[in-house]
Parts: C-alpha cells; sequence; structure tokens
C-alpha cells in the first residue's frame, strides 16, 4: 500500500499567539521551530509527505522541504484534511497527521501505516489514550475529501477506528501553550 502523510499546518494557533506572540508552529523548541522538528520526524518515516499550510503564512511554507505544499485558507480542521486528501489523491490510504506534535517517532508513523493493511481506520493507543497520526484506507476517501469547517473525522475514527497499542507518548504531547516547549526535555 502507498500511503501519504498528511501533516496538518493550517490552524491559527491563536492561544500560543496570546500568551507568546508568534505562531506555535515557528516557536523554538530546542534551535528548531516546532514544525520543523515535526517534519523531520515524519520525514524520516519514508513515507511521501504533504503539509497543509496557509497561503498567508510564507513563513510556515519555507520550511516543508521536502514535503510536497498544500496550501488552504482553512476554516478549520475538517478542510484541512480535505485538501490534503484531495492534494494526495492518488493513493492507498492516509496517515493525518498534525504539525504540533514534534514528537512522534518515525516508528509510529510507520506502524500506523503498516496496520492499515488490516484495518479501515487505524488510531494509536498509548498508556490507554488515543493518539496521533491516525490512519485511513482508500475507501475513506469520499468522506475525507469532503469535510468542512472544523468538523473532522471523529464519529468515524471513534467507532471504526482499530486501536493500535504504542508505547510512544509522543503520539500524545502537542504544543498548544507556550509552557509545553519544556516537554523537549522528556524527549531529549
Amino acid at each position: 500500500m502507498k500511503i501519504a502523510l498528511v501533516m496538518l499546518a493550517a490552524g491559527m494557533s491563536r492561544r500560543f499567539r496570546q500568551q507568546a506572540g508568534e505562531h506555535k508552529l515557528l516557536a523554538d523548541l530546542g534551535g528548531k521551530p516546532v514544525l520543523q522538528r515535526t517534519l523531520n520526524q515524519a520525514a524520516a518515516s519514508g513515507l511521501d509527505l504533504f503539509v497543509v499550510t496557509r497561503p498567508d503564512e510564507p513563513a510556515l511554507q519555507a520550511l516543508p522541504e521536502p514535503a510536497s505544499l498544500v496550501l488552504c485558507d482553512s476554516h478549520g480542521l475538517g478542510e484541512s484534511i480535505s485538501a490534503g486528501v484531495r492534494a494526495s489523491r492518488d493513493y492507498d490510504g492516509w496517515l493525518i497527521a498534525l504539525g504540533d506534535m514534534p514528537f512522534v517517532t518515525p516508528a509510529s508513523y510507520r506502524a500506523v501505516s503498516a496496520a492499515l493493511a488490516e484495518a479501515t481506520i487505524v488510531r494509536p493507543w498509548v498508556d490507554g489514550q488515543p493518539g496521533h497520526p491516525v490512519g485511513f484506507q482508500r475507501s475513506c476517501y469520499p468522506m475525507l475529501s469532503t469535510l468542512q469547517g472544523d468538523a473532522g473525522p471523529q464519529a468515524q475514527v471513534k467507532s471504526l477506528a482499530m486501536r493500535l497499542p504504542l508505547s510512544d507518548r509522543g503520539c500524545l504531547c502537542d504544543i498548544d501553550f507556550p509552557a509545553d516547549l519544556h516537554l523537549l526535555k522528556e524527549f531529549s
């Protein structure tokens, strides 16, 4: 199966900006922007990488080398997912990943991708909690490609996803506030 890794980086980062005055994906995390660290981990998985970001964020657009850039004037998570999936429509499936999760290991991306051979939707579970990225087989294309606004595929994931047990705590950790940048110490 040929799986595309769709990295979502089109959010407005409102909560982080209120506290720090900058976009969370550009915040310094051990000498690199959060999004760059996330992309480095994703690229190391060996999966084809598509990064969805806003047309009015040139600093974010400059980071995704060697990924394919997908511009989306997103009004929410659903629209970002839809844009990324449509841009990679020739693939057999997708991993939907979040740009603010820099600690997901390449092995976890590969594990979710491989599990798509057994299940239509795959979600990692770490220490009894649902994590990211979430994988979808090709049969999910009609649903994923038409998502709108902030509505994601939560209902389908909740009812249909195979729970893939992983030990990677990076699948649970995102950067939403400046205080979250201290998580680097836990993963170094």
